[in-house]
């Protein structure tokens, strides 16, 4: 499978599937969901400040988004903080971000 087919078939659908979990979990759970979220938060943080990971197998070799990780580390540690507050009807907002944010930047790479 090629990168690009990867992320539209396995890396969207994963982050819809955040999206539908932040809104179907019950509230009850709903820290730990954030402990998820800025466990990812945090992996982004590292990669980005670290300058790590640049040859991602699953984009070709190539991990052109690297300087973008630090947008998608506040995404993900926003929706870690509204889970935190209870706010779940809330974390939607970010999650969907990162899903627009990625298939914008995918699609003008790539076109």
């Amino acid at each position: 499978m090629d990168s690009k087919t990867l992320f539209l078939l396995a890396c969207i659908p994963a982050r819809l599937l955040l999206i539908w979990i932040s809104q179907k979990l019950p509230e009850k759970y709903l820290k730990y969901f954030g402990f998820v979220l800025l466990c990812m938060a945090l992996g982004f943080f590292y990669l980005y400040f670290t300058n790590s990971r640049l040859n991602a197998k699953e984009a070709g070799g190539d991990t052109w988004w690297a300087n973008l990780r630090i947008i998608f580390g506040a995404l993900y540690m926003i929706a870690a903080i509204y889970c935190f507050q209870g706010k779940q009807n809330l974390v939607w907002i970010p999650l969907t971000m990162d899903v627009i944010f990625g298939l914008a930047i995918f699609i003008a790479k790539h076109t």
